[in-house]
């Protein structure tokens, strides 16, 4: 299981025994924490995309979800993930979300600095990438305040009209100095 911690954060990934759970509709009995918010369970969530790509291999299970959880209270605010391994030029794409209760105070960008610093542990990622919908202006504002740079649009099937953001390992680990 992948574990990483940031100042306010525990991290860590969801085990092979978490994505069978979740795929018999149920949610995982954990110890170490709640899930009052109901994350992953109600509100929208990747498991739909992951599960299979997980049952295909299951080594995706370390980068597929990890969950955030408040050290403070020891609560579920939510969670992030990468779509899949790094394609052949070495780009992931994340996706991530933060709880409605504890939007607004900063837990989203030090979460994404927590997975992209222990993604870019990796020699097979050169790229990060990041896709959100133009209405979303949470996340628009994170990922400026990233560094990173608007390199085009796409059309997804779920969710419509997104921006692509990218911005290479180096230029990111550069400016985390």
């Amino acid at each position: 299981m992948l574990q990483f911690a940031t100042a306010r954060l525990d991290c860590h990934s969801l085990s092979l025994d978490d994505y069978a759970t979740f795929e018999s509709g149920n949610e995982p009995i954990w110890h170490d924490f709640s899930n009052p918010f109901k994350n992953l369970i109600e509100g929208p969530s990747p498991l739909a995309f992951r599960i299979p790509r997980v049952k295909k291999a299951p080594a995706f299970a370390e980068i597929g979800i990890i969950l955030a959880i408040e050290r403070a209270n020891k609560l579920l605010i939510g969670s992030a993930g990468f779509h899949d391994f790094p394609n052949e030029n070495g780009m992931i794409e994340i996706g991530f979300g933060i709880v409605p209760e504890k939007q607004n105070q900063g837990f989203g960008t030090e979460l994404l600095h927590g997975m992209w610093e222990m993604i870019c542990k990796r020699s097979d990622v050169k790229i990060l990438r990041y896709t959100v919908s133009p209405t979303n202006e949470a996340s628009l504002h994170i990922i400026k305040k990233l560094g990173f740079l608007q390199v085009g649009e796409q059309i997804d099937e779920e969710d419509g009209l997104e921006l692509i953001f990218e911005l290479t390992k180096a230029d990111y680990l550069n400016l985390r100095g």
